[in-house]
């Protein structure tokens, strides 16, 4: 499968996971025995709760997971556009407090969806969004903001962790279990060696490798990546599904820093 191939599919299959309609699930009756779910993203382990308390689970008003998101402000989640372009706000929100999609959560309604003013111009790149909650955060010990990074100061060989609820394989249902995986940075030329010197990458995004068989899959566009630190690094954008191999591609935060800022400040909305 070519790498074009790949970012087409995965735009495809995210444009109908978030079409369905199934009830959100409740499994506090229901013994973790019983439960048949895989226990990894595509190479990955089941995060303990409150090991990324700022991830958040973004679906749409059936509560279907679609993407996922980070807290980077009392009202304001990080996320990939592409996850919710062409969504009217009253079909968007975020789901928090959980490490279980679909079970006992917070739920948080959204005011308003801010997509970078050159998301996919040209195509793949600025794919960055804010949606800023009719109501702030109520942090506790599992639901924290995370910092952003401000600078790139990333070298090669940077151990990176990414969590998120996709799919554990191709074609596969979404996990209910939030998951964690460990990266590797790879530097953005060869990175781009990587894909044949695709125009699709550039300055404002991070690469990012796992282990033979592991990586991001359906589901995790919008999550986090973070280093070592603790700091926010990327976000979720595109890649050649699942475990493939290929390095996943991110939105570079520190890139986009002074949008983030600027529009959460009320002076970046387009």
């Amino acid at each position: 499968m070519s790498y074009q191939i790949g970012v087409i599919l995965f735009t495809f299959l995210l444009l109908v996971s978030s079409s369905q309609s199934v009830n959100r699930r409740d499994y506090k009756s229901v013994p973790a025995s019983k439960l048949k779910f895989n226990s990894r993203i595509v190479g990955g382990e089941v995060a303990d709760l409150g090991a990324a308390p700022y991830q958040v689970s973004i679906q749409n008003g059936f509560g279907n997971h679609m993407c996922g998101g980070v807290i980077v402000h009392d009202q304001y989640i990080l996320t990939a556009a592409s996850c919710v372009t062409g969504m009217h706000k009253s079909n968007v929100k975020t789901v928090m407090s959980t490490n279980d999609w679909a079970g006992p959560a917070w739920e948080y309604y959204t005011e308003e969806i801010i997509i970078h003013c050159k998301f996919d111009q040209p195509l793949y790149h600025n794919d960055i969004a804010l949606i800023k909650m009719k109501s702030k955060v109520a942090y506790d010990e599992v639901t924290q903001n995370i910092t952003i990074a401000a600078l790139d100061d990333l070298v090669e060989g940077d151990k990176l962790v990414m969590t998120g609820w996709g799919s554990s394989e191709e074609g596969g249902d979404y996990e209910f279990d939030l998951k964690k995986l460990e990266l590797t940075y790879v530097p953005l030329a060869k990175c781009n060696s990587t894909f044949g010197y695709t125009k699709d990458l550039d300055i404002g995004h991070v690469c990012a490798v796992g282990k033979a068989g592991a990586g991001a899959c359906y589901g995790d566009q919008g999550g986090p990546l973070v280093d070592s630190r603790g700091r926010l690094v990327g976000i979720g954008n595109w890649g050649v599904p699942c475990g493939r191999e290929f390095p996943d591609v991110f939105a570079r935060v520190s890139f986009y820093y002074d949008w983030i800022q600027s529009t959460i400040k009320g002076c970046g909305i387009y």
